[in-house]
């Protein structure tokens, strides 16, 4: 039986289905059929709603009465950026309103040897780049942003770190929203050869407070074995618009991912890691650690496949809610049968400052194999009125007390980032956003 749609619903459809239809009239032909596979899909399932179960805390009623569109690039200075930009050395990729700015960025001609980046523009003539991104389509397929992602294929960043490759330097990607009403659909894609080491620091912010945009986006991440990637996702746009991330993740054996994703801004975010343990002795860390306050939405996600032997994996989410927010984890670590010695464990811990804050959590275990050492565990509350007292006893104002308690408890999450000037960085915006 069709599935029915609402007048407004369907009306959504309609229009981001025509904004696919105008790409495949002036843009590379080599991606048209991959457009027109997700269009069908889209149009047959749409926008998930309250009744999915995935979806059931997050909800879309206002996102899908928007209609964005696709609108060119805005010119900026490099003093329009200025602000956004970290205090550690880094190579600088910019994005603006989802296209890659070639004037904002680093001159990526001066990588070093075995390092590309390019935009996902530039290798739309390229028939072998539809060929790879129909690798993982099937599991982008899952995911209903993903699939409006793909049929709305346009622009990204496209990284390749060849075979022995060590980046001293991490790489910082700045993805910037500057027009109302405005679509960003970026398409990255990292690959990462043997032996190969980088830092990845993707930032998404807004200029202005006023804008209400989107921001789509889907990466595919291939390690090959004995690779090391770690990894930061700022989100820090404003509170009018919206943010959905899903990363698709592929590990090689002995090969090492770290991530951590800190989300702060946005009415309704939604970033979400699928990770593919594909090989024997893999490392994975998710950690994230994230802020609402008001009417937002933030909601993380990590779905974990170890499919081999002697895996390890390490999750550490935690939430700081006040005023009407939301927040939302889902998390699910699943284990087959030939991944024996594995060793996955998710912990998820909330704090609510307000009594009308609302944590919705599910943390879940699906094991196949029977020698393994997996947990998961979840707690949510308020602030304990006896560590207020201890630090008011001691001379500490209570709101002063109450922001100190709250940093030390959200900040730990960013430990896992090595980089110790990343860290900083990340720790710093963490606080500063808390103290309002």
């Amino acid at each position: 039986m069709a599935k029915k749609f609402t007048p407004v619903m369907q009306s959504a459809m309609t229009h981001y289905a025509q904004l696919s239809d105008d790409l495949n009239k002036a843009e590379s032909p080599y991606l048209t059929a991959l457009r027109q596979s997700a269009k069908a899909q889209f149009l047959e399932q749409g926008f998930p709603t309250r009744r999915d179960e995935d979806w059931g805390y997050t909800k879309l009623t206002d996102f899908v009465q928007t209609h964005f569109r696709l609108q060119g690039i805005s010119h900026l200075t490099q003093a329009d950026i200025l602000p956004f930009l970290p205090s550690f050395g880094a190579t600088r990729i910019v994005l603006v309103d989802g296209w890659f700015s070639e004037s904002l960025s680093d001159d990526l001609s001066a990588l070093p040897k075995g390092v590309t980046i390019e935009s996902f523009e530039d290798l739309q003539q390229v028939p072998e780049s539809a060929v790879q991104l129909q690798a993982h389509q099937q599991d982008v397929a899952q995911e209903p942003f993903a699939v409006m992602n793909t049929m709305l294929l346009n622009d990204g960043v496209v990284i390749q770190i060849d075979k022995h490759a060590v980046l001293e330097m991490p790489l910082f990607v700045l993805h910037v929203q500057t027009q109302p009403n405005h679509l960003s659909n970026l398409r990255n894609r990292i690959t990462v050869g043997e032996y190969a080491d980088v830092t990845l620091v993707e930032a998404y912010v807004s200029l202005s407070d006023d804008l209400c945009a989107l921001t789509n986006v889907v990466s595919e991440i291939d390690i090959a074995s004995h690779a090391r990637v770690k990894q930061v996702v700022l989100q820090q746009q404003n509170k009018q618009s919206y943010y959905f991330n899903n990363q698709f993740v592929y590990q090689a054996e002995h090969s090492g991912f770290n991530t951590l994703y800190a989300g702060l801004g946005c009415v309704t975010s939604r970033h979400q890691n699928h990770v593919y343990m594909n090989g024997e002795h893999i490392e994975t860390i998710q950690n994230s650690a994230c802020y609402a306050t008001g009417a937002q939405t933030v909601d993380s996600r990590s779905y974990t496949e170890h499919n081999q032997e002697h895996g390890f994996s390490q999750q550490l989410h935690k939430y700081v809610l006040d005023g009407e927010a939301v927040g939302v984890f889902n998390g699910m670590i699943k284990v087959a049968r030939a991944a024996q010695k594995t060793d996955g464990q998710m912990d998820n811990k909330n704090l609510l400052l307000s009594d009308s804050a609302q944590m919705d959590t599910k943390p879940q275990l699906e094991i196949y194999a029977d020698d393994v050492k997996c947990s998961h565990g979840s707690a949510t509350g308020q602030i304990n009125k006896e560590q207020i007292f201890y630090l008011q006893a001691r001379g500490i104002p209570r709101p002063q007390a109450v922001r100190m308690i709250t940093e030390a408890f959200l900040l730990e999450p960013v430990e896992v980032v090595s980089h110790g000037a990343i860290r900083e960085w990340v720790a710093q915006i963490l606080s500063q956003t808390l103290r309002g």
